[in-house]
């Protein structure tokens, strides 16, 4: 097994990016071009399946790959999430409120682990962060079709899937602000452990 290959589907989510956005927005008749964008996006959340079970299954993970693979899902879930919400899907405030929330919990995350990591201490995603993920992919993945379907019909079936897209959506919000907290609380848990131990082995030191 070439050990580029996780990396390389990890990589792939960061191409798809600007191809989800470019036939989302291309004026492509009867929403084909939506359509196209939806498939895109479905790849590369195929491909963020693939790259973690090949690099465990062939003892392939790398921190590159770990970094990368984080950076990736954001690119390519955030960058929908902005598509679909600002194509009328829902209120001005609520569009708002859900995408502040995924991007500062990103970041406050994404800093965590950086101290963390300058500590050498690693903090492995919880249960909800996970979760969240699956949730706010599949919601993308409905209001994506929801926006297409809506081009070319207009009843109350599309109207269902617009409101389950969206209910899954702010499913995945509140998962997003829960894990947060989670991920806060054991990022400190770990942190003090990481000092009391160097504070240990500082006294060991001396004593000796």
């Amino acid at each position: 097994m070439n050990k580029n290959i996780p990396n390389i589907l990890t990589m792939s989510r960061i191409i798809f990016t600007p191809l989800v956005v470019l036939f989302f927005l291309l004026p492509i008749p009867n929403g084909i071009g939506i359509y196209i964008s939806l498939g895109i996006y479905v790849l590369g959340c195929f491909t963020d399946l693939l790259d973690g079970k090949i690099a465990r299954k062939y003892n392939l993970i790398s921190d590159f790959g770990k970094f990368m693979d984080q950076i990736a899902d954001k690119f390519i879930t955030t960058t929908a999430m902005i598509l679909v919400l600002f194509s009328g899907v829902t209120y001005v405030w609520l569009e708002i409120l859900m995408l502040l929330v995924v991007v500062l919990r990103d970041i406050l995350i994404g800093g965590i682990r950086m101290v963390a990591a300058n500590k050498n201490v690693v903090i492995s995603a919880d249960i909800f962060g996970k979760v969240k993920s699956f949730f706010l992919d599949v919601s993308n993945m409905i209001l994506m079709l929801f926006v297409a379907l809506r081009i070319t019909i207009d009843n109350v079936f599309v109207d269902v899937i617009g409101y389950t897209g969206l209910a899954l959506m702010i499913i995945g919000v509140l998962l997003a602000i829960v894990s947060c907290i989670n991920y806060s609380k054991n990022a400190v848990k770990a942190l003090k452990n990481q000092n009391m131990q160097n504070e240990n082995n500082t006294q060991n030191e001396v004593n000796i």
